[in-house]
């Protein structure tokens, strides 16, 4: 169910002074002051014989002026109801008919009216409401009493002063002129009440709309984070050619070197040879040389003696050929090593030439590779992917912005919001002026009137005796007792409970001490402790102030959990109060993703916290 209004006449602590609240879905801070707005509520949805003696009246004393609350909500059945309550006279229940545009009559039973409202339109049970959905200050415990959550029992309220006859007259007189503005202020109220309900409708039909422009949004911040990534991509113009000629132009430097390469280590195994000694010198060219001289000597010799040593000669031939044959490959050698050089230069051009080009070829994509930071080619292509990636995604959250805004039932449906809010404001500004911002049911006046005409003719009431105290509760330590009513309620153990909140609450806890106390865990025994300073303490040990830390994180997980679960109402006062500006500012963050689910209403006149509310009233 969600809240729509609260009114409130009388009551001390609302403002605006005896006027009307409205919420909506979400994150609604109120300026009510402590636990006001929680008994507003809790006496209307879970209505008791002596709920008026917890509301605190805006001016003092007994005859001080009539305390009257109201509000409409939205059950979990689609239908809007409003209940409306004088606390010195009775409470009714109206039911909206959208056949008839008009309220019709549920119950005037206090006890009906509290089933009729949980059976039907899905308000939680008082004690899932003080368990599950409701943070007070009053509970933290830095607070709580020595005794415990329990602490000694309130005393009986006292008797009731009888009234007589001639206030009673002064009364009838003020019911009676006020059922004529009750009657002047029915339709306008019926109205209200309807445009309200039209008007939480059309957010809600709005919703979807709000889901795709944060979508939209996102997908234009992350395509503005590769916004150096996309002045490369403009730059480069087609990507994709750019690289495969790149790709190209490498591969031919590459082939180019290695060739380069080849060629070098033939000319380094030419120029390791060394130079050697000349031909002359060679011992090829001596020895045979110097063969055919002996060779020659000897047959000169044999001819001048007549022996046949003369034909030794003959072979001097073959000695000066090979010493010829050897002195020719000496010079080619040397021919060879003087080609060498000019081969080396050769080959420095080619490869100076395969560098250059290389350059005017891949120049463009070099310098993107610098200006990103990418390794390699594989790299730049990724963060061109990403870019693509975020491209798209933009055009296509675009895509459905424009096709979502461009469908008659969204401009319809703006139209007639902006239509039902210019409405809405009129008929307040005309119920202000007609009940001064609070509206009760004719009936409900006349009722009033004819109990009050019966307790003129009735005889005096005899005088209350006084109740006996009640004995104090045991005491009952607060995040022990607060994890034991969670877990009653939820139908698990408090150790398994906590043991399910145990993430979610370290990250709270973290976040609202700064990261001073890092996390929340529990042993077998139930026991809760903190982590603070990098060494786990026992909860119990620790400051009033980490305590009470504990406690909100703990509080604030299982108010998200049970928010998550169904769409419901939570209740938060100024718990978080005794927090330093980064802590409240936290807490809002928090408060306002717990509430995203259903709605969550903040007593609050901190700044800090309107800020961050979906609503502030």
């Amino acid at each position: 169910m969600l809240l729509l209004e609260i009114a409130a006449q009388g009551v001390k602590g609302v403002a605006p002074a005896g006027g009307r609240l409205t919420f909506r879905p979400g994150y609604n801070v109120v300026a009510v002051d402590g636990p006001v707005l929680r008994r507003l509520v809790e006496a209307l949805l879970y209505p008791g014989p002596r709920d008026g003696d917890a509301i605190p009246r805006s001016v003092a004393g007994p005859g001080g002026g009539p305390v009257r609350a109201g509000l409409s909500l939205t059950g979990n059945d689609k239908v809007t109801y409003r209940l409306v309550r004088d606390f010195a006279a009775g409470i009714q229940l109206h039911r909206f008919d959208p056949q008839q545009r008009s309220f019709a009559l549920v119950s005037q039973d206090p006890a009906a009216i509290a089933t009729h409202l949980q059976q039907t339109a899905g308000i939680p049970s008082r004690r899932r409401l003080a368990a599950l959905l409701a943070l007070a200050a009053a509970e933290l415990p830095s607070k709580a009493a020595p005794a415990g959550l329990g602490g000694a029992a309130p005393a009986a309220p006292a008797a009731r002063r009888p009234v007589s006859p001639a206030e009673l007259q002064r009364k009838l007189g003020e019911l009676r002129g006020e059922l004529e503005r009750a009657r002047k202020a029915e339709k306008l109220q019926y109205r209200l009440d309807g445009l309200q309900g039209r008007l939480f409708k059309l957010e809600e039909a709005l919703r979807e709309g709000a889901r795709i422009r944060e979508g939209a949004e996102g997908a234009r911040a992350s395509l503005g984070g590769l916004a150096a990534v996309e002045a490369v991509a403009a730059r480069l113009g087609d990507p994709e050619a750019r690289l495969a000629a790149f790709a190209r132009a490498a591969g031919k430097r590459d082939e180019a070197l290695a060739r380069a390469a080849e060629e070098r280590a033939a000319i380094d195994e030419v120029e390791g040879r060394g130079d050697g000694a000349p031909p002359w010198l060679d011992p090829g060219v001596l020895g045979g040389a110097a063969g055919g001289l002996l060779a020659f000597a000897a047959g000169a010799w044999g001819m001048a003696h007549g022996s046949g040593v003369r034909y030794v000669a003959l072979l001097d031939i073959p000695a000066f050929g090979f010493a010829a044959w050897t002195a020719l490959r000496r010079i080619e050698g040397l021919e060879e090593r003087s080609r060498v050089g000019r081969r080396r230069k050769v080959v420095e051009e080619r490869e100076r030439k395969a560098a250059e080009q290389f350059e005017r070829d891949a120049g463009e994509v070099r310098q993107a590779l610098k200006e990103l930071g990418a390794a390699g080619l594989p790299e730049l292509r990724e963060q061109l992917g990403k870019l693509a990636g975020a491209r798209a995604a933009a055009a296509e959250w675009q895509a459905k912005l424009e096709a979502w805004e461009g469908q008659p039932e969204t401009r319809g449906a703006r139209e007639e919001r902006a239509r039902v809010e210019a409405e809405l404001r009129e008929v307040e500004g005309e119920l202000s002026a007609e009940a001064g911002g609070y509206v009760r049911d004719p009936r409900s006046v006349e009722a009033e009137i004819a109990r009050l005409e019966q307790e003129a003719a009735a005889p005096p009431e005899p005088a209350a005796v006084e109740a006996p105290a009640a004995p104090a509760a045991p005491a009952v330590e607060p995040l022990r007792g607060l994890l034991e009513r969670a877990a009653a309620e939820i139908g698990q153990s408090p150790t398994a409970l906590a043991r399910g909140l145990q993430a979610k609450a370290s990250q709270h806890l973290a976040a609202l001490t700064g990261q001073r106390l890092a996390g929340l865990s529990v042993d077998d025994r139930g026991n809760l402790t903190a982590l603070s300073g990098g060494r786990p303490q026992p909860a119990l040990g620790l400051p009033p102030g980490d305590r009470d830390a504990c406690f909100l994180a703990l509080r604030l997980a299982l108010m998200e959990q049970a928010l998550a679960g169904a769409q419901a109402v939570a209740l938060c006062d100024d718990a978080f109060a005794g927090l330093p500006e980064a802590g409240r500012r936290m807490a809002a963050r928090l408060l306002k993703a717990a509430a995203r689910p259903g709605q969550l209403l903040h007593a609050t006149r901190d700044p800090l916290f309107r800020e961050a509310a979906d609503h502030a009233v």
